[in-house]
């Protein structure tokens, strides 16, 4: 790595802590319910199929809002704190497909910090599920397979622990068990992981060699064993310090943010071996240090989060996987409104994004399913009390 290199990552990684520490200045878990764009619901049932949108803390918090099918506008329904034990920090969040629970990690030890919680389609009141797991360290970003039989985890990437914790989901309560061989040794310190469409493969962004970041494993689609694949770890060629991933759904594709290079790669998916290579063109231009990255549920467009710039890359997706940018973007974020997550609705009419510091909130845009545009959703930013972390949008 050249010294460019180097200091780009060192200062990055002083401007990130001092907007964590301004971000965490007075914060603190009331566990009580918070009111964003539109009034408590009060306890009343919401409309069937109503969204919701689950968005994670840095204090151990899960704040619930429900989303207007209309115009996108978030109200406030309730917080639940991840544990009432010390496992209290950052929550990152993962759904089940059917939107009948909700998975948390939280960013502390001492106590349960992976969390299983029913969801009730009526409240968006969440209910804690007895078999839950407690990891050595700070649990990070999970992820769960698109049957929902299996849940994966890594820690925080301050842990400077090298590894990846599986799970088995109860198909009945939804608890978690751990499976055989835990856990999973990783080539390098994670920053993020994915689940492809099909299931059968599971792909993690790490710090190493640079352009050389990604682990890729095969998935058993009965018992959710990983094994390594042939040729992991797979080179994204051109980026540095790989953090968000995620595959398109028609599992052709693999996108990755490279926060040290600013730029954006993709890999093709080939769907008999999982291997990965990049596809021409890549990577693509992206702003100052792409961080987390979402797919719309087409497949055509991709968000990617540049934290330094506080913005909001949308590209569009080609056919044979380049990235163009759609008209209008960067979207200018909030000044120093960093962000830590991306996640579109299952209508895909809309796109929030949860934000540093926590007077941002969760942003909210309507996305032109033609273009790509984004246009401020009335109301936006949606605030939750405190600073976010991982955010899902559900329909129940």
């Amino acid at each position: 790595m050249n010294r460019e290199l180097l200091a780009t990552k060192a200062a990055l990684t002083i401007l990130l802590m001092l907007l964590g520490a301004l971000s965490a200045c007075g914060g603190g878990s009331n566990g009580s319910n918070t009111n964003g764009g539109g009034s408590n619901n009060g306890g009343g049932s919401l409309p069937p199929g109503t969204e919701l949108l689950y968005a994670g803390d840095i204090v151990g918090n899960v704040h619930a809002f429900s989303v207007d099918s209309n115009t996108g506008a978030l109200t406030s329904l309730s917080s639940t704190l991840v544990t009432n034990s010390a496992a209290a920090g950052d929550v990152q969040l993962a759904a089940d497909p059917s939107g009948a629970a909700l998975y948390a990690t939280s960013a502390g030890t001492g106590g349960p910090n992976v969390v299983a919680f029913t969801i009730d389609s009526s409240t968006g009141a969440l209910t804690a599920v007895a078999a839950n797991q407690t990891l050595p360290v700070a649990a990070g970003q999970i992820v769960v397979d698109p049957k929902g039989k299996n849940a994966y985890v890594i820690p925080k990437p301050s842990e400077n622990t090298a590894q990846l914790w599986g799970f088995s989901i109860d198909p009945t309560t939804h608890g978690l068990s751990a499976l055989p061989n835990q856990p999973i040794q990783l080539p390098g310190i994670p920053n993020d992981l994915t689940v492809d469409p099909s299931g059968a493969f599971v792909y993690v962004t790490f710090d190493g060699t640079p352009g050389d970041e990604i682990a890729g494993f095969s998935r058993d689609l009965n018992t959710g064993a990983l094994s390594v694949l042939s040729g992991s770890p797979f080179a994204n060629t051109g980026g540095d310090s790989p953090q968000g991933i995620r595959v398109t759904p028609d599992g052709k594709f693999v996108i990755v943010g490279n926060q040290a290079t600013n730029n954006v790669s993709v890999l093709s998916l080939a769907s008999g071996t999982g291997v990965l290579t990049n596809v021409a063109g890549s990577p693509f231009a992206s702003g100052n240090a792409p961080t987390p990255v979402a797919i719309d549920s087409t497949g055509n467009f991709a968000f990617v989060g540049n934290v330094v710039d506080s913005s909001l890359s949308v590209y569009a997706i080609s056919a044979a996987g380049a990235l163009s940018p759609v008209a209008g973007t960067p979207v200018m974020l909030p000044v120093n409104a960093g962000s830590t997550s991306i996640a579109g609705d299952p209508s895909n009419k809309f796109v929030y994004i949860g934000t540093v510091p926590k007077a941002s909130g969760v942003l909210g845009f309507t996305l032109d399913a033609a273009s790509g545009s984004l246009t401020p959703i009335s109301g936006s930013p949606f605030t939750a009390g405190e600073t976010l972390r991982g955010i899902v949008v559900v329909t129940p």
